[in-house]
């Protein structure tokens, strides 16, 4: 089979000829049908990842077609059409038990970071990290529910607590950040985008956006303008530069909450003791999604609540090409790489 390798961080992937790997006991092999491709990524290929190895196979949005299973295996059978949960978990540590299994405590890997991912024709993990695809999801739209809708969820319902009738800005509308317009939306909330890009602005406005800002100068004005002088209940943060964070910490109305789901590596940003204590706002952090959000999501998506927003595709060699665009920031909402 052919698979994309990170042999050596920031090099480009090498395309490499593997045997087809077979499951072994309460494992599934699955045939790749479709791959999201992710910022992550970008971060993975160039080191600036803790915990990953190379070398790797790359690929953490796979979807596809079981085609063999190990003995023991009984979530999953030959022909179904599955999407993979990219944690790789122990199921036995108090937050696999409390459905927290992005935070295990005894992780086994993830894939695509430490474990062999989707940018691969076949794939084989532990049978219980794959899900059967809802009747009407397709393999495109079914890889990137378990990062881009999932880590939307997650952030919004999970860690944010959205109630319907709030408002919720969105810091960033790129891949996850337009999937976080749709679904907080869905949960009954106004929505505001926030981006530097009009295109993506507009993309955010078609998907149901309810006030769209260009990201700049007097922001916490225009936000609180945009509001009619009060600032957004919830903000989810998925750009994560130090002074998006400080600007959004100061539009938060107070009792607002703060998710932080992008990041810049290394980098740190201030909060004002003070102003938090006498505010009530909360800053939390909200990592990737869980099996059982992937299952709520898949109910959005399949009635039709939220549409999962492909507008490119690459076959497998030209993930190195994809990964260039999507540095460039050319590509919108997200991207599937299709073996």
């Amino acid at each position: 089979m052919r698979a994309m390798v990170l042999r050596e961080y920031g090099s480009p992937l090498a395309l490499e000829e593997r045997p087809v790997p077979e499951p072994g006991p309460g494992e599934a092999v699955i045939r790749v049908r479709a791959c999201g491709l992710c910022g992550t990524d970008l971060k993975i290929a160039a080191g600036k990842l803790p915990g990953t190895r190379v070398p790797v196979t790359m690929g953490h949005e796979p979807a596809g077609e079981v085609v063999a299973v190990g003995s023991g295996v009984r979530n999953v059978t030959v022909g179904d059409h599955v999407l993979a949960h990219f944690y790789v978990t122990c199921g036995l540590c108090e937050y696999c038990r409390t459905d927290r299994e992005s935070i295990c405590r005894n992780l086994l890997g993830r894939v695509g970071f430490e474990i062999d991912g989707g940018y691969a024709d076949y794939l084989r993990l532990p049978a219980t990290s794959f899900l059967r695809l809802a009747p009407g999801i397709g393999f495109e739209e079914g890889a990137i529910l378990g990062d881009a809708v999932g880590t939307a969820f997650h952030a919004l319902y999970r860690r944010g607590h959205l109630r319907p009738g709030e408002t919720v800005l969105v810091m960033g509308v790129g891949g996850v950040g337009l999937h976080v317009v749709q679904v907080a939306r869905a949960l009954g909330a106004r929505t505001v985008a926030v981006d530097l890009s009009p295109a993506k602005l507009e993309l955010a406005c078609a998907h149901g956006a309810d006030h769209a800002l260009r990201y700049g100068g007097h922001y916490v004005e225009q936000v609180r303008d945009a509001l009619g002088g009060e600032g957004p209940h919830l903000i989810v943060e998925t750009v994560g530069r130090p002074e998006t964070v400080e600007a959004n910490l100061r539009v938060l109305r107070p009792g607002g909450r703060l998710v932080i789901v992008g990041y810049l590596p290394g980098s740190t940003f201030r909060v004002d003791p003070l102003a938090a204590l006498l505010d009530e706002v909360s800053v939390v952090g909200s990592r990737a999604c869980t099996k059982d959000d992937l299952g709520s999501v898949m109910s959005l998506v399949s009635r039709g609540a939220v549409k999962p927003v492909i507008t490119r595709r690459f076959p497998l060699e030209q993930v190195n090409e994809a990964f260039s665009e999507l540095a460039a920031d050319r590509i919108l909402g997200r991207a599937v790489v299709v073996p």
